[in-house]
């Protein structure tokens, strides 16, 4: 299957800010709106780009990030769906980041949970419990890893690109709108690669190893 280099999820924007830019020009807005609708324009294009994305390390016991941003926290936590002790790993994703989301481990998507909840301010630290989000699990014979999507105040919509099923390793699943936040639970005993404020992309940074022993 073909890539799309631009995510479908983008048209609109991306075509109803060519229409106003387009609109600005037709009847000689000032320049500085012409300017601002352009800037507009180009930031949809970019938002909304779908790269491709190599994996580091694709061993079987390898967990790649399933999401881009800066890690801001690596905790001890209660995971989702599961309800198991975890090791929790929370990235904020900037309105730059690629915000498409990826499997983190190569095998199944076997459940999922979507939350309806409040769309406050990622600053606050009560978002991440009452925020609207998606909870995906991702499980294979090694290694069940939780991959919680968290919409923000801007965000207010989580989109998922695929039923649940087979999946391989960095495949893409889902997107959060403008700026969020992913956070994602490993098994307690996995061997953490990653430090806070480190940079991740998503289907391609390793983030740990599942501990095989």
């Amino acid at each position: 299957m073909k890539t799309e280099i631009i995510l479908k999820e983008g048209y609109p924007f991306i075509i109803v800010s060519l229409i106003i830019f387009l609109i600005s020009l037709f009847f000689s807005f000032p320049l500085i709106f012409q300017i601002g609708f352009f800037a507009l324009f180009l930031f949809f294009v970019y938002f909304f780009r779908n790269p491709e994305r190599i994996p580091e390390d694709n061993s079987s016991n390898a967990i790649i990030s399933p999401s881009d941003g800066t890690i801001i926290s690596i905790t001890e936590a209660i995971s989702p769906i599961t309800k198991k002790e975890a090791i929790k790993i929370s990235i904020k994703l900037s309105l730059l980041d690629v915000h498409v989301q990826r499997s983190p481990i190569e095998g199944e998507m076997s459940a999922r949970e979507y939350i309806h909840g409040e769309f406050l301010f990622l600053s606050d630290e009560k978002a991440s419990e009452l925020n609207e989000q998606n909870r995906v699990l991702f499980e294979n014979k090694l290694a069940q890893v939780v991959v919680n999507q968290i919409a923000g105040f801007i965000t207010r919509r989580i989109i998922m690109f695929r039923d649940l099923g087979p999946i391989k390793l960095a495949e893409r699943y889902g997107m959060i709108m403008f700026g969020s936040q992913v956070d994602v639970y490993l098994p307690k005993n996995s061997i953490i690669k990653v430090t806070e404020f480190q940079k991740v992309k998503a289907g391609e940074s390793l983030i740990g190893y599942i501990n095989e022993n």
